[in-house]
């Protein structure tokens, strides 16, 4: 082992990496739907190693070191306000979002007030409880922005690996145990209420299968003369009809409700095996593959910038009937939304649409603009939010005899909300594609995440005898306090159907991993609306509620 080390060692590059690699792998192992994610992982893996000796040649707690760990983490706090930015702001403007961004910010405060409270009782301290509340929310960014100012960052380490699994798997547990003591049924109440045809919002129970798009005839005697509403095929079926070719010609149509099947037209549906296999005995026998390419029409992405279309429901902007167009897909963020009709658009949603070109092109120029090239990107602008953020976070102000001052993390959140809201300053374009954000917040974190876990493995097992129990009982009862306050208030003091109360409580915890859970007990993705508009403001809330911590205790 010792010769192992000293090999990985002598080349500092290679043990970071090493970390990242075996950090990641970990993360995606699943168990019953939990996993640790990737920057968990990495945590872990990075603790072990750095307990044996692995340091990656760099020390991130020397004053003024340029390291891989200061970048990642100048590129991840900037990428959370980036990424937050569209919907932080536009949240706010939609109908119910207020409700749903309240939960979150209710979540966020329950939880800092629950760990200022154990903290303060408990001695732990300002690094400690910083790591308790990050571990309680499985909150990378909490955790990161502590890390910047925390005094004892091994404290801050441990505390966190103590408070995370439990974290990550309580609240799981409790969106399966807390419906059933309070006889509510999710699934149900999950459910659409006119669901009629293709575009309606449809349960997507999660078995794995791919979905498929296969071309039908129509030849059935119950489905020939009738509308796709009186069939109701999507709501019996679970498939959604993106298009219809007629028999007597080339024509194709993009169908609505009160389209009529004719016998021998050929119906373009997508879904599971399962649900084709339905599909086929309603309507008539499978068509060979080449009719769904022969006539294919392309699906394009539109982003919403439009603000005759910011606040209104996809059944209020009748795509369907006015531009002869389908909604595939809603994307939000990094989460993607069924296209229900009463899904409310906000700044910055990007629609995938299926429709002939003409018909496409219209509807871009009315909702906004086809999104842009994935290679439009201007790193200058980027590069200059940090440098942005950096200097405004090294500002200080007296105030009556206080040195006030935003930090590292401060800047760079604030900047990166400023400039992902806005689409360009003066020529140049904040533009970033979606999936470059990505790639630069997840590299940016387990660079992070990699480099400090290594320096605290080096004391983890004596931080880690320092009060264990406390520390987990403690981040136990952060969450529940967090979890079952929000709850309360989202159902009784803002009427919130059960869905979407836990949606919003899942966002305001920052918990992708509760939002699968709860996807999986109501068979919908209905919840990822509510989740969305939470998460965009609690992320930026815990963010900052790490340092709050550590400056308060």
């Amino acid at each position: 082992m010792r010769e192992f080390i000293e090999a990985i060692e002598s080349v500092p590059l290679l043990s970071l990496m090493l970390v990242i690699a075996l950090g990641y792998s970990l993360g995606r192992i699943s168990l019953r739907g939990v996993s640790l994610g990737p920057a968990g992982g990495t945590l872990f893996v990075s603790l072990a190693l750095g307990h044996l000796g692995v340091s990656a040649g760099a020390d991130p707690n020397q004053a003024g070191a340029l390291t891989l760990g200061t970048l990642g983490f100048a590129l991840f706090i900037y990428s959370v306000g980036f990424d937050a930015a569209p919907h932080f702001f536009s949240c706010f403007r939609e109908g119910r979002g207020w409700r749903f961004v309240a939960v979150g910010v209710v979540a966020s405060a329950l939880a800092v007030a629950a760990t200022l409270a154990f903290g303060h009782l408990l001695g732990l301290g300002g690094s400690a409880s910083a790591g308790l509340l990050a571990g309680a929310l499985t909150s990378a960014p909490t955790y990161a922005a502590a890390s910047a100012v925390a005094p004892d960052p091994t404290r801050l380490s441990a505390a966190f690996a103590i408070t995370y699994p439990f974290g990550l798997v309580s609240l799981v547990l409790l969106i399966q145990l807390l419906p059933r003591l309070l006889r509510e049924d999710l699934a149900s109440d999950a459910a659409s209420e006119d669901e009629v045809w293709a575009g309606r919002a449809r349960a997507r129970p999660s078995t794995g299968a791919a979905e498929q798009t296969r071309a039908f005839v129509v030849s059935e005697a119950g489905a020939i003369g009738r509308s796709l509403r009186e069939l109701a095929l999507t709501r019996r079926t679970g498939c959604v009809i993106s298009r219809l070719h007629r028999a007597d010609g080339d024509v194709v149509l993009i169908p609505d409700g009160d389209t009529r099947l004719e016998e021998r037209d050929h119906v373009i549906a997508t879904g599971r095996p399962d649900e084709l296999r339905a599909f086929e005995g309603l309507v008539g026998s499978e068509a060979f593959e080449r009719e769904i390419e022969e006539p294919r029409l392309p699906t394009r992405r539109i982003q919403v910038r439009s603000r005759q279309a910011f606040g209104r429901t996809l059944e209020q902007l009748r795509i369907i009937g006015r531009f002869h167009c389908v909604v595939t897909k809603v994307e939000r963020g990094t989460l993607w939304l069924e296209p229900d009709a009463h899904v409310s658009l906000v700044r910055h949603d990007v629609l995938e649409v299926v429709g002939a070109r003409d018909d496409v092109r219209a509807l871009a120029r009315f909702l906004g603009r086809f999104e842009p090239p994935l290679a439009e990107t201007d790193l200058a602008v980027y590069a200059g939010g940090i440098v942005l953020g950096l200097g405004l976070g090294a500002l200080h102000v007296e105030i009556f005899g206080f040195d006030l001052r935003l930090g590292s993390a401060g800047g760079l959140l604030l900047v990166g909300l400023v400039l992902g809201w806005q689409e360009r300053i003066g020529p140049l374009r904040t533009h970033v594609p979606r999936e470059a954000r990505q790639l630069v917040r997840d590299l940016g974190i387990l660079l992070f995440v990699g480099e400090t876990g290594l320096a605290a493995g080096v004391g983890v097992a004596e931080a880690l005898r320092t009060a264990p129990w406390q520390t987990f009982a403690a981040g136990a009862a952060v969450n529940a306090v967090a979890v079952i306050g929000a709850l309360a208030v989202a159902r009784f003091a803002l009427a919130l159907r059960p869905i979407d109360a836990w949606g919003s409580v899942c966002g305001g915890l920052t918990s992708a991993a509760a939002l699968q859970a709860v996807r999986r007990a109501t068979d919908s993705n209905q919840a990822a609306i509510s989740y969305a508009a939470a998460y965009a403001v609690a992320s930026v809330l815990a963010t900052l509620a790490g340092p709050l911590v550590v400056f308060l205790l």
